[in-house]
């Protein structure tokens, strides 16, 4: 970092020997950008990434960045400013949207993984676990929530053409199949007839 700093100052002595007089922040801006964006100033770059003193200035320390995530992510005031934190609904909701993807893409692995599986009808299959389920599932807590999300999945704009398809298939299959009985009905009683 202290190499960028200094190719910087640099650039900013070249630029104020060439203008004696003094240059706005925004005419200092514009003289670095135009000269870090010509051919010259591209390769000062490269030559510095490619120098092995410069490289050992951008890796971190691994010292360092252990004791940055002990002494900040994992002591007590970060565990009481992440638990206050999660409390906000918005955070939250933010996190986990973020998060969805990845999750959907670990949840999909995991489903086609045999030993994971195995270990998901192990675990439900245990008679405490299926008793658990059984309570859980004829509580009325429970029957609730299966009718609310019935009433939500039914009330779905995305699902009522759907619906509507489907009622008026049915519709059509009624309107079809009644008259098929009609007609086998007709039959039967010539044949009866004819006898």
């Amino acid at each position: 970092m202290r190499k960028w700093m200094i190719l910087i100052c640099i650039i900013l002595l070249t630029g104020c020997a060439e203008k004696p007089e003094k240059t706005s922040y925004e005419e200092t801006k514009k003289i670095v950008t135009d000269t870090l964006q010509t051919e010259e100033g591209k390769n000062v770059i490269r030559k510095m990434l490619s120098d092995p003193e410069f490289k050992e200035l951008l890796i971190l320390d691994q010292d360092v960045v252990k004791d940055s995530i002990e002494n900040n992510l994992l002591s007590k005031e970060a565990e009481t400013f992440w638990k206050d934190t999660f409390k906000d609904p918005k955070f939250s909701e933010t996190f986990a949207k973020s998060m969805k993807e990845q999750q959907t893409e670990i949840m999909t692995e995991l489903m086609k993984d045999a030993s994971f599986q195995k270990d998901l009808e192990t675990f439900f299959g245990q008679p405490d676990m299926q008793k658990q389920l059984e309570t859980i599932m004829k509580s009325s807590i429970m029957r609730k929530e299966i009718e609310k999300v019935v009433k939500e999945t039914i009330n779905s704009p995305l699902l009522q053409t759907k619906w509507q398809e489907l009622i008026q298939a049915a519709g059509s299959e009624k309107e079809g199949g009644g008259g098929k009985e009609e007609e086998g009905g007709g039959g039967g009683e010539e044949k009866k007839d004819e006898a």
